[in-house]
């Protein structure tokens, strides 16, 4: 954390050396370099060490204390745009190879998100190479791959989605071996996205008990919506109008200026809008030409 607040941390480690150092003068009663003791100096020494490493754990504790205020803004006031103003600059700052930085534009990235910009989502994180990184490369990839997983499925790529579904689960594998609290938390995310996808092609088995215990567990509001949004749209498909305008009622209870909301509105006003799933077509060379309905009409486009 210090690595957001470095001139913080620097400045009390300097008034940690000099009050160490004063300390040690007046213990030695000023009398350092003339001491007839010749290891005097050495003694003083560490009381300007000894004060430094003071300043040093103090300048963590704040700068930790600072970025978690900040942090606040997003995952617990649940204000994407005064997070993005107070973080995304400070964020700029610090070393892009470093870990932080990473997941400092993960959150960047899911503030975007909140407000609907999933374009900017992705680009906020598109470039990162978290295997690169010397330390914590393996949650930080697999934090990344996550959101990207989860932007897809925003952005209804569901083809984009399923790659990055493998990626992740290949994440997963090493986890398995490695960080086995990692690996169960993404265990957990990959079937979570596995099941947003299936509700978004309709289909009549996905697991919407999982997604209803999501809701309900969920902290953060931002993702409690979006979920709540995705279950009132396949209910919609299934003709569930009445538990589909529930969740979209609950949506809007708490207005808070995300996306989420805009979209209920949108669906409540007219539930014809919901989305459908269409499977693409793709000529012998990959590329799209058309689609195939949820009823196995095919479109061919000129």
């Amino acid at each position: 954390m210090i690595v957001y607040f470095k001139r913080l941390a620097n400045l009390l480690m300097a008034v940690g050396g000099i009050v160490g150092g004063a300390l040690g003068l007046l213990y030695f009663q000023g009398h350092i370099l003339d001491n007839a003791d010749k290891t005097t100096i050495f003694w003083w020494s560490l009381w300007i060490i000894a004060g430094i490493l003071i300043g040093r754990v103090i300048g963590a504790r704040m700068a930790s204390k600072k970025l978690m205020d900040i942090q606040s803004i997003l995952y617990k006031d649940n204000d994407p745009k005064r997070f993005l103003e107070r973080f995304a600059p400070l964020n700029e700052r610090i070393p892009h190879e470093l870990a932080e930085y990473c997941n400092g534009q993960n959150s960047i990235s899911f503030a975007h998100e909140a407000l609907g910009e999933f374009d900017q989502a992705m680009e906020d994180i598109k470039e990162l190479k978290p295997e690169l990184l010397k330390m914590h490369a393996l949650t930080t990839s697999s934090l990344i791959v996550n959101q990207k997983t989860n932007l897809q499925i925003l952005r209804r790529d569901y083809e984009a989605a399923v790659y990055q579904l493998d990626d992740l689960k290949h994440l997963k594998e090493l986890s398995d071996k490695r960080a086995k609290m990692l690996a169960a938390n993404l265990e957990q995310q990959i079937k979570l996205h596995e099941i947003r996808i299936a509700m978004a092609k309709g289909e009549l088995n996905a697991d919407v008990s999982y997604i209803e215990e999501e809701i309900r567990l969920s902290t953060n509001l931002i993702h409690k919506k979006e979920m709540q949004l995705e279950l009132a749209e396949y209910n919609f498909r299934l003709e569930k109008k009445e538990e589909a305008t529930k969740l979209l009622q609950e949506i809007l209870a708490d207005k808070r200026g995300f996306y989420s909301e805009t979209r209920a509105e949108e669906l409540l006003a007219d539930s014809s809008k919901v989305y459908h799933y269409t499977e693409p077509v793709r000529d012998a060379h990959g590329n799209e030409i058309g689609s195939v309905d949820s009823d196995g009409f095919v479109v061919i486009r000129e």
